[in-house]
């Protein structure tokens, strides 16, 4: 997955990495060529900056492709900026990490305590949800599907 979004993104290109599970991966694996290209929400690790984010980016930088890669949760936090990146002709493209609940909550909840609860959850059709809106959603159902999608959109 980290491989395609870099082949995917020119070497100036900008990705904003939400707080979750993919932050991990992302910020190990993901490589940058020019400060500022890779802007992972760290520290506090707010939940749901990258879409948001991402629209202010393309607007601040419009020549430049700009990617949000989102978890599930925190792409349904602020899941309606798609309605402004619509109406208000702003290219965006989101990466959404689909596990079905808080996987590094979960994750370190099982680490410190031995178990976990309240986090996991369903989802909408996410495909469907972007259509909704007005802009394009795709749905990747194996890892040859992922770069080519990612050229696409």
């Amino acid at each position: 997955v980290i491989a395609d979004t870099r082949a995917a993104l020119g070497r100036d290109d900008i990705v904003l990495v939400d707080t979750g599970a993919l932050k991990m991966w992302m910020a190990r694996l993901y490589p940058t060529y020019a400060p500022n290209t890779c802007l992972i929400s760290n520290g506090l690790s707010t939940m749901g900056f990258s879409l948001p984010g991402a629209l202010a980016v393309q607007l601040a930088r419009p020549q430049t492709k700009v990617l949000a890669a989102v978890g599930d949760g925190s792409f349904l936090m602020h899941s309606q900026e798609i309605e402004t990146a619509v109406r208000e002709n702003i290219p965006l493209t989101v990466l959404i990490w689909e596990d079905n609940g808080y996987g590094l909550i979960k994750w370190k909840m099982d680490l410190e305590v031995g178990e976990h609860s309240n986090t996991d959850f369903g989802n909408p059709d996410i495909v469907e949800y972007a259509r909704s809106f007005g802009a394009k959603g795709y749905h990747i159902e194996s890892a040859a599907d992922l770069l080519p999608t990612l050229r696409e959109a």
